[in-house]
C-alpha cells in the first residue's frame, strides 16, 4: 500500500515538472538538457603587430634594453663622447714607451728621492708598469663599447624575429640589410682593435714579468709597441657613428638609405622615410596604422602622412603657430590622434624634431628649393614654367641634386630634363615627365588664404627630381641641367658650380690611423729584421 502511494506520488511530482516546463521553457532548463555554453569572453582591443611582437618577447628584451641604457651613458660620458679616453690613452701609452727608452740605462734623481721609496723599481720599469696599467684602463673601455655594440646587436636580432614571427616582412624592408651589416661591421672592427690590444698589453707583461732584473727584452717591447699602434691605427681608421636599439632615435646616425626614389610623388615623406632605419620606419607605419579608422572621410594615411611632415617643417621654420599647425591638422583627423601622436612614448616631439633635423641635413638642396618656392609663392610671381636646381656647395662623398618643375600653364606640358655632368657619375641622365598644371586656390576677396592650405597644394604640383651623384675626383666640377620639350628645343636650364672635398675630420682620422699603421709595420718588423737577415747570411 505504501508502495503504491509513493508511486502515485512521483508521478504527480513528474506531471507537474512537465507542466512548468511547458509554462516556462526559456526561465528553467529540462534536467536532462545540456548546461548552456558560457558567455564569449569580452573583445580586447586589436593591437598592432608592434606591440604583439613586444609582448611576445618582453621580459628579455626591456632587461637587454636596461642594460644598453646604462651602458649608453658610460659610452657618452667615456668613451664616444665626453672625456674620449680611447683616443688618448694609446698616445700616452706610446710617449711612455719612448719616456722609458730614454732613461733606459739612467734613473734621474728626483726619482731616487721622491719616487723610490714609493716605487722601488728603476724609473724605465715605473714607466712601463704606468703603461700596463693604462692599456688595461683602456681595453676596459674597449670592452664596455663591445658589450654595448653585442647588446644593440641582440636587441636588434630580438625585434626582427619578433617581427617577422608577428607576420611583417621586416627583414626584407627597405635598409634591414644595410642596418645589420653595419651592426656587424662595427662589432667586428672593434673586436680586431681589442685583439690587438690585448695582445700589446700581453707581450708588455711578459716582458715584465720575464725580467725582474729591469733588463726589459727590446724584441717584446717592439712588438707590443708594434700592435699598440696597430689596434689603435685600426681604431681611427673604422670609427664609425654610434647607435643604440633603447631610443627610438638612436639608429638615424648611423644608418645611411641604400637606395631613394628619383621621382617624389609625395616629397617629404619620400625623403624623410629614406633616412629612417627599418626599426623606427615599422613603429611609425604601425602607429599609424592604428589610427587609421579615425582619417576623416576624403583623406587617405598617406596624404595625412605628408601634410604631418610638412606642417612639421613649417612649424619647425616659424612660418606657422601651434594653433595653425592643429587647425591645418584637424580638417584630415580628430584632436584626440593628435595629442596622442605627440604624447607617444616613441614617436613624440623630440622623434619628429630628429626626424627632420637629420633630413635638413643630408638633404639641404631639397629644403632650400622649398624655402624659394614659399618666397614665390609669398611675392606673387607668375609664369608658364618655373624651374629651378639646387645642390651642395661643398660636396663630401655622394650628392644630393633637386630639381623642381611647376606648370603654371592651363595645359599638360612633356618635358625631357637631361643632368650631365663630366665630374660625376652617371654622367648623364635623362627624366621624361608629364607635369600636370597647377590649379590654385581661388580667392575669395574676403578672407586670406593660409599657407597650409596653399603651400602643401603648390607642393603637391611640383614635379620633383631626386638623382645621387658619385664624385669622380676632387676639386671644382660642373653639372649641367636642361629642361627641354619633346623636339630638343631648351626650356630653362642651370650650371651648378661646385667643390668636390673630402671631409676633414675624416681625411684627418684616417690620415694619422695610416701613420699608426705606418709606424706598426716598422716597430713590428725592427726586432724581425735582422733575425731574418742572419738567418739568409745577410
Amino acid at each position: 500500500m505504501e508502495d503504491e502511494d509513493i508511486s502515485e506520488f512521483d508521478e504527480a511530482i513528474s506531471a507537474l515538472a512537465e507542466e512548468i516546463l511547458e509554462d516556462a521553457p526559456e526561465q528553467v532548463p529540462h534536467p536532462l538538457a545540456a548546461p548552456p555554453p558560457p558567455p564569449p569572453p569580452p573583445r580586447s582591443p586589436p593591437i598592432g603587430a608592434v606591440a604583439a611582437a613586444r609582448s611576445a618577447s618582453v621580459d628579455p628584451i626591456d632587461g637587454l634594453r636596461a642594460q644598453e641604457r646604462t651602458l649608453l651613458r658610460i659610452d657618452r660620458l667615456l668613451i664616444s663622447g665626453g672625456i674620449r679616453f680611447v683616443l688618448f690613452l694609446p698616445l700616452l701609452v706610446v710617449i711612455n714607451f719612448g719616456l722609458a727608452h730614454s732613461y733606459r740605462n739612467s734613473t734621474p734623481e728626483w726619482w731616487l728621492l721622491h719616487m723610490q721609496d714609493v716605487a722601488p723599481v728603476e724609473m724605465h720599469l715605473g714607466i712601463h708598469f704606468l703603461s700596463l696599467f693604462i692599456l688595461v684602463a683602456n681595453i676596459t673601455l674597449l670592452l664596455l663599447l663591445f658589450r654595448l655594440l653585442s647588446v644593440t646587436r641582440t636587441i636588434f636580432r630580438h625585434e626582427a624575429e619578433s617581427l617577422t614571427t608577428a607576420g611583417l616582412t621586416f627583414k626584407s624592408s627597405h635598409g634591414y640589410a644595410e642596418m645589420r651589416a653595419t651592426i656587424n661591421g662595427s662589432r667586428r672592427q672593434l673586436g680586431a682593435t681589442i685583439t690587438l690590444l690585448f695582445l700589446a698589453a700581453s707581450l708588455l707583461g711578459i716582458a715584465l714579468w720575464l725580467t725582474p732584473d729591469g733588463n726589459l727584452s727590446p724584441r717584446l717591447v717592439a712588438l707590443s709597441t708594434g700592435t699598440l699602434l696597430a689596434g689603435h691605427g685600426s681604431f681611427l681608421v673604422s670609427n664609425q657613428s654610434r647607435f643604440n636599439a633603447s631610443e627610438p632615435w638612436g639608429m638615424l646616425n648611423a644608418f645611411s638609405p641604400p637606395i631613394h626614389p628619383a621621382l617624389l610623388r609625395r616629397p617629404f615623406s619620400d625623403v624623410i622615410k629614406a633616412h629612417i632605419d627599418p626599426l623606427l620606419t615599422v613603429r611609425i607605419s604601425e602607429y599609424l596604422r592604428t589610427v587609421e579608422e579615425e582619417v576623416k572621410s576624403g583623406h587617405s594615411m598617406a596624404q595625412i602622412q605628408e601634410t604631418l611632415l610638412h606642417l612639421l617643417h613649417l612649424r619647425r621654420s616659424s612660418l606657422i603657430d601651434e594653433q595653425q599647425f592643429r587647425s591645418a591638422l584637424a580638417t584630415m583627423i580628430d584632436s584626440d590622434s593628435i595629442n596622442r601622436l605627440f604624447d607617444h612614448p616613441e614617436l613624440g616631439q623630440e622623434t619628429w624634431d630628429r626626424l627632420l633635423s637629420g633630413a635638413m641635413v643630408d638633404c639641404a638642396p631639397f629644403f632650400r628649393l622649398h624655402d624659394r618656392l614659399h618666397m614665390r609663392q609669398q611675392t606673387g610671381r607668375t609664369g608658364v614654367v618655373w624651374f629651378d636646381v639646387d645642390m651642395e656647395n661643398l660636396v663630401v662623398g655622394p650628392a644630393n641634386l633637386f630639381a623642381f618643375i611647376l606648370n603654371q600653364s592651363d595645359e599638360v606640358q612633356d618635358m625631357i630634363l637631361r643632368v650631365q655632368t663630366p665630374d660625376f657619375r652617371p654622367n648623364e641622365c635623362e627624366y621624361r615627365l608629364r607635369v600636370e598644371p597647377h590649379q590654385a586656390l581661388e580667392f575669395d576677396g574676403l578672407r586670406q588664404l593660409e599657407l597650409t592650405q596653399t603651400l602643401p597644394r603648390l607642393l603637391a604640383s611640383t614635379r620633383i627630381i631626386w638623382q645621387s651623384l658619385l664624385p669622380s675626383g676632387t676639386g671644382e666640377s660642373t653639372v649641367t641641367v636642361r629642361l627641354e620639350d619633346p623636339d630638343g628645343n631648351l626650356i630653362s636650364g642651370r650650371v651648378l658650380t661646385v667643390q668636390i672635398r673630402n671631409d676633414l675630420f675624416s681625411r684627418l682620422r684616417m690620415t694619422t690611423g695610416a701613420l699608426f699603421i705606418v709606424g706598426a709595420t716598422i716597430a713590428i718588423l725592427s726586432p724581425i729584421l735582422p733575425f731574418i737577415g742572419s738567418v739568409l747570411g745577410l
